[in-house]
């Protein structure tokens, strides 16, 4: 994009290197580090989705499959632990928001590096119409619902689904293209038998992944339903993202930039507050927006990193007084 290689604020830096720590982290166990299930004590922690299932040396598994697994146990134990499970990863979308996704989430980083590799060749990526975007958004509404949906029947021994437990045990799980990417990527650097075996439903979802996620920004961020439990959260999260509109000159970069298409950083003129469902608070506005503290990562009423004016001898621009609540 002509007139925006300047970069006010270096946010991706710190981000990618806390994501490549995540990595090394989620892949201790070829360090030596022990699961979290071997300690009573830490047997509770569920990451929202910073780790895989199929990670095989991940010390925690992400909390959906956890969810799906605890769905298909069967109603008798009364969900017991997926209602521990459920607190627990809610307590962590409400302190951190989509941080997750953005800072945290393996595959996330896989989608950025793929993002990485189109622009290093310039390609520009695929602008889609808001009717797509929004058919993208139902998605991942729906595959929250009948993944959840599927995992309840089966875990309800009066419906008579039991004996496909096996078939259709944890399904977002089956269709998700982690599966396929980390196994075949585990494989490589030899922490995966050679003699693993894909099923084809994991082959047809990665082969979907790879073509799709290279034109299209964050594919997958935008039809995962761990994404989707986390909007309907994300909201009234502790770390929110915060737009000055008296410093606000309609320049779309904050739009332009974003890797989620996420419209709402650049409508909003009146509340502080322009985050919203699909933000993941990745700070690439912040770090790519001209003026100085128009958009801010605050963590409730304190900033912790503001948007800085690059030296292009270009004056702040001021509009008329608002309302500044956060809405």
């Amino acid at each position: 994009m002509k007139g925006l290689k300047f970069r006010g604020r270096a946010i991706r830096p710190w981000r990618f290197a806390l994501q490549i720590g995540a990595l090394i982290f989620l892949l201790g166990g070829a360090f030596g580090l022990r699961s979290f299930g071997e300690y009573p004590a830490l047997r509770s922690i569920f990451l929202p989705n910073a780790s895989c299932r199929y990670l095989n040396t991940a010390p925690t598994y992400c909390f959906y499959y956890t969810l799906q697994d605890g769905l298909t146990a069967g109603a008798a134990t009364i969900w017991v632990e997926v209602i521990i499970v459920l607190l627990i990863v809610t307590l962590l979308i409400l302190l951190l928001g989509r941080v997750w996704c953005s800072w945290l989430c393996p595959f996330g980083l896989v989608q950025e590096l793929i993002m990485d590799l189109r622009n290093f060749l310039k390609i520009p990526p695929l602008r889609l119409k808001w009717s797509h975007l929004q058919i993208l958004d139902r998605v991942k509404y729906a595959l929250l619902f009948f993944t959840v949906l599927i995992s309840i029947s089966i875990g309800i021994s009066e419906l008579g689904l039991a004996s496909h437990a096996t078939s259709w045990s944890l399904p977002f799980c089956q269709v998700c293209p982690a599966k396929g990417f980390f196994t075949i990527a585990q494989q490589v650097v030899g922490l995966e038998s050679s003699s693993t075996r894909l099923p084809l439903m994991a082959w047809i979802m990665l082969s979907i992944f790879l073509v799709v996620s290279f034109p299209i920004k964050m594919f997958w961020c935008r039809v995962c339903p761990m994404g989707a439990y986390m909007s309907l959260l994300s909201k009234k999260s502790y770390l929110w993202l915060e737009k000055d509109p008296d410093k606000c000159t309609k320049c779309r970069i904050c739009l332009r930039v974003c890797p989620v298409d996420h419209d709402r950083v650049f409508e909003e003129m009146e509340g502080l507050d322009v985050g919203g469902r699909d933000c993941t608070l990745c700070g690439k506005c912040i770090e790519m927006c001209p003026e100085d503290g128009c958009l801010s990562l605050s963590a409730g009423s304190r900033r912790l990193v503001s948007s800085r004016k690059p030296d292009l001898g270009r004056s702040d621009a001021s509009t008329g007084s608002r309302d500044r609540s956060r809405k």
